[in-house]
């Protein structure tokens, strides 16, 4: 599926509309806000993540059963998700149930904060964090984060802690969405199939009561961890190992070349790691990637085995990083990852529900409207030299490694 044309407005509050228009029988809508867990304080993280849970429990003239019930009636596909960057509500109907979405959409970013609701979610998100407390893969990324990001907000938990989870009363949640979510911190997108001047015309009126403005990021300068560190615990039967690495941020013009980089060395089914360390029965799995951030980028990878192999498993990962780091990717390599991220850019873009997170990030993290086909051009036109000159300039092997493994038997 092609994109056919753009469209952009922005109302008189602050709020941007971005459209993508496209031969397509669905519309998708998203709802995204440029706030997350690291604009979140000290005493009060997983606000965000909390106030998105939350938004599914109604607004002053819905409760819970109402906001479901509407979804079903629409035969709407309907999520949301809050990550260190953005809160997103997003959905896809049938394009003539477009009005209805988008409505439906809006409401969910002022929820009523109903004090049964929020002890209600309070809870649930509760268990998300012993669920993953009791995970050693997310554990082992999420204290790895924590040590690498050495303070700077990026390090945060999105879920937050029982302890700021458990002091988040309404008032505070009310105080943080009065803070953060004002209409200039606020993206309409839509993509697919609709009419432009009647999504601006419904936004203004369902909109007009929002406050413009909305908190201001700040940017702490970013000082990561280097060298190895690692974590024991009862419960953990494997070894777990987590790498972080600095790399561009959303905004770098080497983003590309870093998404390319990580996917020649961590691919699950084709990367070195995979020949280095699953291929030969060492791990289970292995993967590294490239995770742009607003202003922050880092290379991750995981790699997990039986715990008498983690040492020789490190070995290994540092031998084949650093071989990659000196040699640089070879010229294959770095065309088979070219198509293969290409491919996956395309095949994305073949519904509006697929374009629809890709367009609103591009657009808050470097205020551009990039098509899917323009997406694959910078892709295929990033060279295997632009590569290896990123590698001289962020050298994946000054990383850190964290690793959360079985507790030593006494």
């Amino acid at each position: 599926m092609s994109a056919t044309g753009h469209d952009h407005a922005r109302l008189p509050n602050g709020l941007r509309l971005l459209g993508e228009r496209s031969p397509a029988r669905s519309v998708a809508v998203g709802l995204m806000f440029d706030v997350g867990a690291r604009d979140e304080r000290k005493d009060e993280g997983g606000a965000a993540h909390f106030l998105e849970h939350l938004a599914f429990k109604g607004d002053a003239g819905r409760d819970a059963d109402d906001v479901n019930r509407a979804f079903d009636e629409l035969g709407a596909r309907c999520n949301a998700s809050t990550s260190h960057e953005r809160t997103f509500y997003y959905g896809a109907a049938l394009a003539e149930r477009r009005s209805e979405l988008t409505a439906l959409l809006l409401a969910l970013a002022r929820p009523a904060l109903r004090p049964e609701d929020v002890e209600l979610e309070r809870q649930v998100i509760l268990e998300e964090i012993a669920m993953v407390d009791d995970q050693p893969s997310a554990r082992a990324f999420e204290l790895g984060a924590e040590r690498f990001f050495a303070g700077h907000p990026l390090g945060a938990s999105v879920l937050g802690t029982p302890a700021t989870v458990s002091s988040l009363t309404g008032e505070r949640l009310l105080r943080f969405q009065r803070r953060w979510y004002g209409s200039e911190r606020a993206l309409l997108a839509v993509t697919g199939d609709y009419a432009w001047d009647e999504v601006v015309a419904q936004v203004e009126a369902l909109t007009a009561a929002w406050a413009p403005g909305g908190g201001r990021r700040t940017y702490p300068a970013l000082v990561p961890r280097s060298g190895v560190d690692e974590g024991r615990a009862d419960g953990v039967t494997r070894a777990h190992l987590t790498w972080f690495a600095p790399a561009p941020s959303a905004q770098d013009p080497a983003r590309v070349a870093a998404a390319l980089l990580a996917r020649v060395v961590g691919d699950e089914d084709n990367g070195r790691l995979y020949w280095a360390l699953v291929e030969p029965g060492l791990v289970d799995e292995a993967a590294a990637w490239f995770d742009p951030a607003d202003r922050s980028g880092t290379f991750q990878g995981y790699a997990a085995t039986d715990d008498t192999l983690h040492d020789l498993v490190a070995e290994r990962v540092d031998a084949t990083l650093a071989r990659f780091e000196r040699e640089g990717p070879t010229a294959d390599e770095w065309a088979r990852a070219q198509r293969g991220l290409a491919t996956e850019v395309m095949l994305r873009a073949e519904t509006p529900m697929g374009r629809l997170a890709g367009l609103a990030d591009a657009w808050f993290d470097r205020g551009e409207v990039e098509s899917a086909d323009a997406a694959v051009d910078r892709i295929l036109a990033t060279s295997v030299a632009g590569g290896r000159a990123l590698l001289e300039r962020a050298p994946i092997a000054a990383r850190f490694r964290f690793s959360w493994r079985p507790a030593r038997s006494s």
